[in-house]
């Protein structure tokens, strides 16, 4: 945003948290940026506010807002059918258009009165790079070329992806369950090939300090373009969602990623026991927690979450996968037909849908 011309008021990149850290860790800075913010709508008001994203501040910059009567186009609907229902009457009251990215959402807010509209998603407004664009994942080098090598070379040589997260603290939590879950899998492959993603090389440098001790080779691949803590390219992605034969990621929108390829995959998202005892599974209204599971409505990939303990159920079920080309067969199928919806309808971009509303805003 500050590379198009935006004027950055405060840059919280980095400081996305969960739990009692977000509590304890975070709350001063985020009332420092509302006061900056508040200062903002009263010196020099813009003609609409764009909250993107995340409810927990993104409502309250909203609320803001319209005590400024300022018009409200929310861009990428707070996922509250998943959890924290409660907030749909603070939408219902502070928001003026609610973009929708996931097509059922659209109807689930307008049930409740929210002014709401499917715009696409934007991961889809870019299509997937081109064959072949990573040279590093080229030719016959150490993981293999980009064509795929048929049942027989998967028996010797199987491919795994890993995306452990794109933030610190999800990588912290997922890379030593992740390496676990690959050692076992390496015990029943030993020429099996892993590359894990990192969003940027500050991220890659966490996930090597996490292989030191590690007795499982991990290659890691850096993503082509910075883009903060959330951020990355997808040239490097897709490639390597395209080079494997399965995929073993953290549960997010990285799902969608892989799913845009139609690529078999596993997710997990690792939590301490308590902390899904004590708080998670209170908030959690969903029968599925994996996104392409929740946007199927039933189970497409399998999900181990929460998962805490022994990585041996995880392990297997991937090992079952990797020895059974049909049922990964079938596993791409379910995913083609459950993205259709999410490409650009009648070749119009997400983006332009929202910018139009916008427009529409401040007239």
């Amino acid at each position: 945003m500050a590379q198009a011309g935006c004027r950055l008021i405060a840059n919280p990149v980095g400081r996305s948290a969960m739990f009692l850290r977000a509590l304890v860790m975070e709350s001063h800075y985020w009332m420092k940026v509302l006061r900056q913010i508040r200062q903002t709508f009263e010196t020099a008001p813009p003609d609409v506010v764009i909250p993107i994203d995340s409810s927990a501040i993104n409502l309250q910059i909203a609320a803001v807002a319209k005590k400024h009567k300022l018009p409200v186009c929310y861009y990428v609907a707070p996922q509250i059918w998943a959890s924290r229902p409660w907030r749909i009457k603070k939408l219902r009251l502070w928001v003026d258009t609610l973009c929708c990215v996931l097509p059922f959402e659209e109807a689930y807010f307008r049930e409740r009165n929210v002014n709401a509209l499917y715009v696409g998603h934007p991961m889809f407004d870019v299509p997937a790079d081109a064959e072949g664009s990573d040279p590093a994942l080229r030719g016959e080098g150490e993981g293999g070329g980009e064509a795929p090598h048929g049942n027989a070379g998967l028996e010797l040589a199987p491919r795994i992806a890993i995306f452990p997260g794109s933030r610190r603290a999800e990588i912290d939590a997922h890379m030593q369950p992740m390496l676990e879950i690959l050692s076992e899998i390496k015990g029943r492959f030993p020429t099996a090939h892993f590359i894990a993603v990192a969003p940027s090389e500050e991220r890659a440098w966490q996930i090597r300090r996490h292989l030191r001790n590690a007795n499982t080779p991990v290659e890691i691949r850096v993503a082509d373009s910075a883009g903060g803590e959330g951020g990355g390219g997808t040239a490097t992605t897709d490639a390597t969602i395209r080079w494997a034969d399965l995929v073993l990621t953290k549960s997010g929108t990285a799902t969608l990623q892989i799913a845009r390829q139609h690529k078999p995959m596993v997710v997990i998202f690792s939590v301490e026991w308590w902390k899904w005892h004590l708080f998670a599974k209170f908030f959690i209204t969903t029968r599925f927690i994996a996104l392409v599971n929740i946007l199927a409505g039933r189970q497409i990939v399998p999900e181990f979450i929460p998962f805490y303990g022994s990585p041996l159920p995880v392990a297997r079920k991937c090992i079952e996968l990797l020895n059974n080309p049909a049922m990964r067969e079938d596993i791409s199928q379910q995913l083609a037909d459950l993205v259709k919806p999410l490409h650009p309808r009648e070749g119009i971009l997400a983006a332009d849908r929202v910018a139009a509303e916008v427009a529409r805003l401040m007239q």
